[in-house]
């Protein structure tokens, strides 16, 4: 039985590798009419490549005995007619699990890092990089005894020394405080994270599926909600319908999700699981659809949002439902409204992302190509009307366009002389820009500030130091924001001059915005006053919560500054190439036609040549402007398309070719 979601994440797949063969064809493009730049290039290869291994990622989060494993079984891997994934009463997601179909290895595995890890100043994210620090186990997609066999191990524990717990930040005395001895060994997780490459058709259309345990669980990953969470397209937060919105859920619910509603719209909903415990036999289904409306209602108003985004299921019921092959009982069980919200939802939100980072980039550049070509089109035209006008003149006449040609290009090339001395102003700028991100100054800084944190001697202390360190992070992203508008303002200033002096119709490059990384930090700086205040800080070593600190906050602030580097140069290099791509052609079609003219004054059998050689110009650059706007056409179709409803043809430029 093939679901909305299934279908859905089908067409999306079409529609990326639709993506993928349209930019190929604008590289080729830009190859064969010698246009291609260094950073033209990277930015194709850098967007060809990002569709090429993005995906789509799914995240279930929820505390403990929510039923949020089993939600995923029934959603996912209801087809093996078995619990693939651990899924029992109690605590059985241990660690952070992706699963997800990996194209490189093209096999199914298990890989597992072990606990151990947490002391390592290397990030989640380097880690992934080296394999050998991980322990592999092999799957077989064909024997579902084996892969619910070895799947079991990503939930396994492993009893530890109280001073081993405390190193690695997942011990709490509180939780012991009624013993009246203290033990001398805990239950730790034997893992830290698990990756699950698995061959199911939507993991290998580019779905992945994020497992969490509790946010608010000791020793909880920050990477989970400084990158996971935010990379994610649908996060479902999973609740119990027969407790309701608890404490721990209330407390998760505001300090790890709720900014991301805020953020959008799309892609986040919660889900009232195990509505099956109020399926009341000595109620009749009316009174029963009451009950689960009333606690749909309560749990909209506790959390602030729509009752429209909370969604009451029972996944065990469905999962039961899809095994047994029981549409009444899959009615009931309510999965397939989820499924397909899901469908809707998260597809076309990560449409937008897509189109809004991958395709702008390139789109804008195939824009400028329009704008470009359109312009070589219009001065084809205005050639051919030029030289119509010259039959039948005399000599005198000839001369005299000859000598305004001539005054016309002597104050073109003073504009181009200005545009010159514009450019070294703007070099200059650059370089301020670029020193933003002087590297040593900032390592030589954080390493200042290690060392004040690990001589603090008070919580207070440490956390004064660690609140001071991102309040020069801001100030350094408030100075890079306020120079990047300086250059945007001086690189207006120099295409608004050529397209008020010369009628240039070249549109301006999409302009550099530091805003996402300017949110992506305050992001971040919320996550590091969480992280502050939290109570497990202060029960933890201070050399534990030292590296914690930096090997997720601080790092990730480092990558943050990283990525705004990248693009500020990728932008630079790259700002004022269409206008050069422009001066330069028409620098060319001046001196053409002044050579036409020089021609036509000494022979006028110059003049029926030259006209059939405009014409085939001008039949082979029309060509060239259609293929341009079926390509940005391409690249800006609405997604998903219906039968009914098939992209309508847009042109691509405001100042098109008449």
């Amino acid at each position: 039985m093939t679901s909305r979601l299934e279908q859905q994440i089908r067409t999306y797949e079409q529609w990326k590798t639709q993506l993928v063969q349209t930019i190929s064809e604008y590289r080729k493009w830009l190859s064969r009419y010698h246009l291609a730049t260094d950073a033209s290039e990277k930015l194709i290869e850098e967007s060809l490549g990002a569709l090429q291994s993005e995906r789509l990622t799914v995240t279930f989060i929820a505390e403990f005995s929510r039923g949020k494993t089993e939600l995923i079984n029934a959603i996912f891997f209801a087809n093996y007619g078995k619990r693939l994934l651990p899924s029992a009463a109690g605590r059985t997601t241990m660690c952070p699990t992706e699963i997800f179909y990996d194209h490189q290895v093209d096999q199914a595995y298990v890989r597992l890092l072990p606990i151990e890890t947490r002391l390592s100043e290397m990030s989640l994210h380097d880690l992934r990089k080296q394999t050998d620090r991980w322990v592999t186990y092999p799957l077989d997609p064909d024997s579902v005894t084996q892969m619910e066999h070895t799947l079991r191990e990503v939930v396994q524990t492993r009893r530890a020394p109280v001073t081993e717990a405390k190193r690695l930040g997942l011990y709490d005395r509180e939780l012991y405080e009624h013993q009246s001895v203290t033990p001398t060994h805990v239950d730790i997780p034997k893992w830290r994270h698990a990756l699950i490459s698995f061959p199911h058709p939507l993991l290998k259309q580019g779905l992945a599926i994020l497992d969490t345990p509790g946010l608010n669980a000791l020793g909880s990953e920050p990477e989970l909600t400084l990158n996971m969470l935010p990379s994610s397209q649908a996060i479902l937060f999973v609740l119990a319908a027969d407790t309701g919105v608890t404490k721990t859920d209330l407390e998760m619910w505001r300090h790890h999700i709720k900014g991301f509603h805020s953020k959008r719209k799309q892609g986040l909903m919660v889900v009232l699981n195990k509505i099956d415990t109020l399926w009341d036999e000595l109620s009749n289904d009316l009174r029963i659809s009451e009950t689960v409306k009333k606690q749909r209602r309560d749990t909209a108003d506790i959390l602030g949002i729509e009752e429209t985004a909370v969604f009451p299921v029972s996944a065990q019921k469905g999962l039961l439902a899809k095994v047994r092959k029981d549409n009444k009982l899959l009615e009931r069980s309510r999965l397939r409204a989820l499924e397909d919200y899901l469908a809707r939802d998260i597809l076309d939100s990560r449409q937008r992302i897509v189109q809004d980072t991958i395709i702008a980039g390139v789109s804008n550049m195939v824009e400028n190509s329009y704008g470009v070509v359109a312009s070589k089109l219009n001065r084809i035209k205005l050639q051919q009307d030029e030289l119509r006008q010259i039959s039948g003149k005399s000599q005198g006449v000839i001369e005299h366009m000859m000598q305004e040609a001539r005054t016309g290009q002597a104050t073109y090339l003073k504009n181009v002389s200005s545009f010159q001395t514009s450019r070294k102003v703007l070099a200059q700028q650059m370089r301020e820009l670029r020193q933003t991100f002087d590297q040593k100054a900032m390592e030589a800084h954080l390493e200042t500030m290690r060392e004040k944190m690990s001589g603090n001697w008070t919580t207070h202390g440490l956390r004064s130091n660690m609140r001071r360190l991102f309040e020069s992070l801001r100030v350094q992203m408030q100075e890079l924001v306020d120079k990047s508008e300086q250059t945007r303002k001086l690189i207006r200033s120099i295409y608004r001059h050529f397209q008020t002096e010369h009628d240039f119709s070249v549109a301006q490059p999409k302009m550099l915005s530091v805003m996402r990384y300017r949110v992506a930090l305050e992001m971040l700086y919320q996550e590091a006053e969480v992280f502050r205040k939290s109570p497990v800080m202060a029960i933890t070593e201070k050399h534990f919560v030292v590296k914690r600190f930096f090997t997720a906050l601080v790092s990730e602030a480092r990558k943050i500054f990283d990525e705004a580097a990248e693009e500020v140069d990728s932008w630079t290099s790259s700002a004022l190439d269409p206008l050069v791509h422009q001066i330069k052609d028409h620098k060319e079609h001046i001196e053409q036609h002044l050579q036409d003219l020089q021609r036509i004054s000494r022979s006028r059998d110059t003049l029926k040549v030259r006209m059939k050689e405009l014409q085939k110009q001008y039949s082979a650059v029309s060509r060239q402007l259609t293929a341009l706007r079926n390509m940005h056409n391409s690249l800006n179709d609405a997604f998903p398309i219906s039968e009914r409803e098939q992209p309508k043809p847009r042109l691509v430029h405001k100042r098109d070719a008449s």
